[in-house]
């Protein structure tokens, strides 16, 4: 095959480049996908900076992608060429999403609703992958809410709250736990997004601009000082037998019946869970019970992600996802 466009980091610590990069060839139990959308997500301005996951370069970097089918490996059943599928890939393993083509395992794909267009289809996988893990899978991966992924399970009685509401995992977080039937779904968050959020199924949003922690107990039953960082605050909220859940690094805990599980990087330790993660929100999307995050498209194809990556460092971007489309001119 002839080669393609691909945004590249051919060292570690060094300058994103647009460059000619190979096609991929379909093996066994994959099909090869033209990227029509791919997102941007915090990880991947911190792999370039700290130079963490990736050992070889040229590296292409990205997870979230959607696209079409192009060519389907031999044994491979439920795709063709043409399907609209979405999806999260693992760059650490080759196949970054900031480029023209990439492959992926079959099982591990999503098709896409007619209702949903490309760009909304990217801005889901990793934000929903890393909300469904942490809080169904069973532990250590997640909080085992429901490890079968069957969101009709009901936990109704139960609160909930989740520490920034507006950001990707968040939103999904609350959808899953508003599928649940948890209530109230209490959510720390800008102001401005509180609207949104409610319509997601929070119940109550404090503005984390104009309230600090430790002035939020009568809206959640205790927060800390404005000292402590989420992962402390959120700790400091549960109940015997509660369960908090960080999506970054750090040491699990158990004390006094009270639980903090720490995930990282969506679904791809277990693939057992992750298939089963990947058919309900198949099943999610169809029925139309998850909704995407609100999105902003990046001019310049997939050069315009150097410039979305800075603005995600500078801590500039805030309730929408950044989706660039790789198959426009750069």
């Amino acid at each position: 095959m002839p080669d393609q466009k691909a945004l590249l980091l051919p060292e570690k610590q060094g300058q994103f480049v647009v460059d000619n990069w190979p096609i991929p060839n379909p093996g066994p139990g994959e099909v090869l996908i033209k990227v029509k959308a791919t997102a941007l997500n915090p990880v991947d301005w911190k792999m370039r900076k700290v130079g963490f996951l990736i050992e070889k370069y040229p590296a292409v970097f990205g997870w979230d992608f959607s696209g079409d089918v192009e060519a389907v490996s031999e044994g491979v059943e439920g795709f063709e060429k043409g399907d609209r599928v979405t999806g999260m890939s693992y760059p650490a393993r080759g196949n970054g999403t900031f480029q023209q083509y990439i492959l992926m395992p079959a099982r591990l794909v999503v098709k896409i609703p007619p209702s949903l267009n490309y760009v909304d289809a990217a801005s889901m996988p990793v934000g929903y992958g890393t909300a469904a893990l942490g809080l169904l899978a069973a532990p250590p991966l997640g909080a085992g809410l429901n490890s079968s992924c069957d969101f009709s399970v009901n936990h109704a009685g139960k609160a909930a709250f989740v520490c920034g509401g507006s950001s990707s995992v968040g939103q999904f977080a609350i959808q899953i736990l508003r599928k649940m039937k948890y209530s109230p779904i209490i959510t720390y968050a800008s102001a401005r997004h509180t609207e949104f959020l409610k319509s997601l199924g929070a119940t109550h949003v404090i503005d984390r601009a104009a309230t600090p922690t430790s002035s939020v107990p009568d809206a959640v039953r205790a927060l800390v000082g404005a000292n402590r960082t989420p992962r402390k605050l959120c700790f400091s909220l549960l109940s015997e037998g509660g369960v908090a859940v960080a999506i970054q690094g750090g040491e699990d805990k158990d004390v006094g019946g009270r639980k903090l599980i720490h995930i990282i990087l969506g679904a791809h330790g277990d693939g057992e869970f992750g298939e089963g993660m990947w058919k309900a929100l198949g099943r999610q999307l169809e029925e139309g019970v998850i909704v995407p995050n609100r999105v902003e498209i990046l001019p310049n194809g997939l050069r315009g992600i150097i410039d979305g990556l800075k603005r995600m460092e500078d801590n500039a971007v805030s309730g929408v996802k950044l989706v660039a489309l790789p198959q426009e001119p750069t």
